[in-house]
């Protein structure tokens, strides 16, 4: 990554506050809502936001998808963006189909809205992190190319307390783009349980522009985190099968906290070539953030 990954987009054109968001953009999700760009400069719809997507389409950097009743989603495509953040070939910047793009704008509203988080912003800091700051087993958290498990680099990752990265809570999001029911969250509690157990001082974010499923990811979630011995878990989880090559591997004592954030802004429907088990979302609203747990 460039050492100053603003200052080099500044040098593109844009300026320091235009630059900091597509910075985010970039990191998060590759594509925004002009709203979104509203909400970080702290302005009402007006001229600012026209300049910057006028520049950005002039650049070549960002190309928009027209939505029904004239709404705009805008993708954060271009490879000289992500190349000056040391990712020229992030996932970011591929054509996405519907779901994911509605994935990626609910993360975006998240880290929005959470800016004062310090993020492991790209796979070679979540990687460094897991593997050599916190010595968790690589097998807990990669792939067998040694790549990070996919829904490791799909959502954002936060530290409450960058000063002290060995004990601080890790929070980690799960955006829940308009499913039917909680079966990909329950995917998602499978894969990454070794790895959460590891962390062990946790907070699992669980994003959504519904209530549908927040009772039952919830209940899934208490299920599997339960207070329970490693002998006891051993009889009703399979999260220790990992563990069978790290048997000297210790877990340290479990401080697990379950959130549900509910997004009710607008974000385009999804009925294009659609991810089965989703749905609809929600309309135009206000933003609200349930308790922790």
């Amino acid at each position: 990554m460039t050492s100053d990954p603003i200052l080099a987009l500044e040098s593109l054109g844009y300026t320091d506050r235009e630059a900091a968001f597509v910075y985010l953009v970039a990191v998060h999700s590759g594509y925004f809502l002009r709203r979104q760009f509203d909400y970080f400069i702290d302005r009402q719809k007006g001229a600012i936001a026209h300049h910057f997507l006028d520049k950005a389409r002039r650049l070549g950097h960002v190309r928009p998808i027209d939505l029904p009743q004239g709404r705009k989603v805008y993708h954060l495509f271009a490879k000289p963006i992500y190349r000056l953040l040391g990712d020229a070939e992030s996932q970011n910047r591929r054509i996405k189909l519907d779901a994911s793009i509605r994935v990626r704008l609910i993360a975006l509203d998240y880290v929005l809205e959470n800016s004062n988080d310090h993020y492991l912003e790209l796979s070679p800091a979540r990687l460094q992190y897991f593997g050599e700051v916190r010595r968790i087993p690589r097998e807990f958290f990669t792939n067998a190319r040694g790549s990070l498990i996919a829904f490791l680099d799909a959502f954002p990752i936060s530290l409450a307390d960058r000063t002290a990265p060995l004990t601080t809570r890790v929070r980690f999001l799960f955006v829940d783009e308009g499913l039917f029911t909680t079966t990909r969250f329950v995917r998602f509690l499978t894969l990454l349980e070794p790895l959460l157990r590891s962390v062990g001082n946790f907070e699992l974010v669980y994003a959504a522009n519904s209530r549908h499923n927040f009772d039952a990811a919830r209940d899934a979630f208490e299920r599997r985190f339960a207070e329970l011995s490693p002998a006891q878990a051993a009889l009703s989880q399979d999260w220790l099968r990992p563990v069978a090559r790290n048997r000297t591997h210790k877990f340290p004592p479990l401080q697990a906290r379950f959130t549900t954030v509910l997004f009710n802004h607008h974000y385009p429907m999804i009925w294009r070539h659609e991810r089965l088990g989703s749905r609809a979302g929600s309309p135009l609203g206000a933003t609200e953030m349930e308790a922790s747990l």
